[in-house]
């Protein structure tokens, strides 16, 4: 018995033995550091994600130059959109970017061509037509889906001399290179009708194979018609794409002066030349079955006073989700309709509007009711020239849980602002502090904002209603940019400031701002704060303690440049960024930035895109510039 409990005892201990070998080799000891992530250890999914992220061009350009996975991969974002100047000496380094050696080509999604400005325009157009034909023989097939040949929109006031001049900087695009782009890009999903040097129509009707591959993938559709032959080949691309086709941009440009311009609207009796030639394949519009995946339409110097018995029977407005309505008479006909039950749109995202309403402010009124009617938009732009009033601030606050993007602007003539015709010099008209402050607690979603603001002085403390409009923008905690188009000035003194003294000054002033929604502002504590409710004035308190303000860009000024490529000088940006004091103390400090660079340092700035009225006419700082100035510092006389 005793060597039978010996022998099991030994066996059982060799077995714990065994286990407990297995065990610690099995498991490291609980000392070991584990191995830190790194970026080159991470997949290359990962990788892409985070590149995603990378907006600016010259940061994407230094990620290429990193490694070679690196370049595969940021070179498609690099490349996704091109935007070339054509016609200047630059043309010759064209050869490097279309080398076969170049990988980001087959990443192109999109490519604009432009005309480069140069001192000597001496054949430029031929030279311009030469290289684009070039860039699309050695462009990888199949890789485009986007087409843009040097249009300018919206268009300037129909009253102004040099209208035909900003309206295309080109002459009529080749009909050729046309044909060829049809021929090696067969993907494309945006489809532009342009003016060109000859009729396209009969060639593209006899080519069937090419009508069955450039119409088969296409969603986005933008007619310029300006004379029969861009109206008969607008007509022939709504018959093939009407029924995939998403959106749609009609943006006419024919002479105000023209012998057949009562013709080319619509009337009482019949449809115009316009809507009756596009959308000849739907007539008559009385039994015609409307686009039926159409959700964006945005239309350009069309006339809308009869369009219950066109565009309403031929469009539905009821799923509508992107309405742009530029500079087209009539327009109150079109709100009219649309605020009826059988037209309001009930999923509408996007409204905007800029229009010259007449004496009696028809569009102000029936933008007012359809403001009141429809019900979550989410960017509302309204740039209203020749009203009495501002749109109503009940109609703009009925959006408040959905509104993330406002900007209106409204200017008057032949009636005086007690705020802009004393002290301001702008007929640019104001809200009341009741009405601003109204619509900035209901749209606490708000994240850009673009209106006027009252007037105060430059090298006096801001004013009492500037004050008043600084505390209301309290409310909106999810700001990011703020776009003020009316210029303070440097009364009372009677002399124009320099353009560098303004402009340190006004960055003041905008540093002021910023201070104020980080709460950092000396004067912070002695301003009344804004005013709130009573039922949930702790909710509010907390909760502006807890989360920062979101404020990033303060801009001045509105943009006198259509080309997206240039810098404005009457317009001023500042981004928010950080100083250290003498003391290594972080603060606030606003910075200057140019209008093209501003997107990539925040992209929730596209505010600063739309060309308002006020741009159309002079609306420079009150500064003095540099050419305003004689040798000693004196204004000329």
């Amino acid at each position: 018995m005793a060597t039978q409990l010996e022998t099991q005892t030994e066996t059982s201990l060799s077995l714990n033995t065994t286990r407990d070998t297995t065990h610690s080799t099995t498991e490291p000891p609980a000392n070991t550091p584990k191995e830190k992530l790194q970026f080159g250890t991470l997949s290359k999914e990962i990788k892409e994600l985070v590149v995603e992220r990378v907006i600016r061009p010259s940061d994407l350009k230094n990620v290429c130059l990193v490694s070679k996975e690196l370049h595969e991969i940021a070179v498609r974002y690099l490349y996704r959109n091109v935007s070339l100047d054509l016609g200047s000496p630059n043309d010759s380094r064209l050869s490097a970017f279309l080398s076969p050696k170049n990988i980001g080509l087959k990443h192109i999604k999109q490519l604009r061509l432009y005309l480069a400005t140069v001192y000597d325009k001496c054949n430029q157009e031929q030279q311009a037509q030469f290289a684009a034909r070039m860039i699309l023989e050695f462009l990888p097939e199949d890789t485009l889906e986007e087409f843009r040949y040097a249009r300018r929109s919206p268009l300037p006031l129909p009253d102004e001399e040099d209208e035909l001049d900003s309206w295309c900087p080109w002459k009529p695009f080749s009909t050729d290179n046309l044909i060829l782009l049809y021929k090696r890009q067969r993907k494309m999903k945006w489809l532009e009708v342009m003016d060109l040097d000859r009729d396209a129509l009969p060639e593209l009707k006899k080519n069937a194979k090419m009508q069955e591959t450039m119409f088969k993938n296409a969603r986005k559709l933008a007619l310029y018609p300006e004379n029969r032959e861009t109206l008969n080949l607008s007509g022939f691309y709504v018959e093939k794409t009407k029924d995939q086709l998403e959106e749609l941009i009609v943006h006419c440009n024919f002479p105000s002066d023209a012998s057949d311009s009562r013709e080319l609207n619509d009337s009482a009796t019949a449809p115009g030349l316009v809507s009756n030639t596009i959308f000849s394949c739907m007539t008559p519009f009385d039994t015609c079955t409307p686009f039926q995946n159409l959700k964006s339409l945005r239309l350009h110097r069309i006339s809308l006073r009869h369009c219950a018995d066109t565009w309403c029977k031929f469009i539905n407005f009821h799923e509508m989700q992107y309405l742009r309505i530029y500079h087209c008479t009539g327009a109150d006909s079109l709100f009219g309709q649309l605020s009826k039950s059988s037209h309001l749109p009930k999923q509408l995202k996007v409204l905007e509007f800029q229009h010259r309403d007449n004496a009696e402010n028809e569009a102000l009124v029936a933008l007012d009711g359809f403001l009141c009617l429809v019900s979550g938009l989410r960017d509302l732009v309204l740039d209203l020239d020749h009203v009495k009033a501002l749109p109503a601030a009940a109609g703009i606050a009925k959006h408040g849980k959905t509104l993330e993007l406002l900007n209106v602007h409204c200017t008057a003539e032949g009636h005086t602002n007690p705020i802009t015709s004393t002290e301001c010099d702008t007929d640019e008209l104001i809200w009341d502090f009741e009405d601003f402050e109204k619509i900035c607690k209901a749209c606490k979603d708000l994240e850009q904002l673009s209106c006027a603001w009252p007037h105060t002085s430059l090298i006096r403390s801001p004013s009492d209603d500037w004050r008043s409009f600084e505390n209301a923008c309290g409310h909106l905690r999810n700001m990011v940019t703020l776009h003020i188009s009316t210029w303070p000035s440097n009364k009372p003194s009677t002399q124009l400031l320099p353009r560098p003294v303004y402009e340190t000054m006004l960055q003041a002033l905008a540093q002021r701002g910023f201070e104020l929604a980080a709460g950092q502002h000396s004067s912070s504590s002695t301003s009344p704060p804004p005013s709130i409710d009573e039922d949930d004035s702790e909710s509010s308190t907390s909760e502006s303690e807890q989360r920062p303000a979101k404020l990033r860009i303060i801009a001045f000024g509105t943009s006198d440049k259509i080309y997206e490529r240039e810098d404005s000088k009457n317009q001023f940006i500042f981004v928010r960024s950080t100083c250290y004091d003498a003391e290594g103390r972080p603060k606030v400090y606003a910075a200057p930035v140019g209008w093209c660079l501003r997107q990539f340092v925040e992209p929730r700035s596209d505010v600063l895109d739309f060309v308002l009225h006020q741009s159309d006419r002079s609306n420079k700082p009150p500064c003095r510039d540099h050419r305003d100035t004689s040798a000693w510092g004196d204004e000329d006389e």
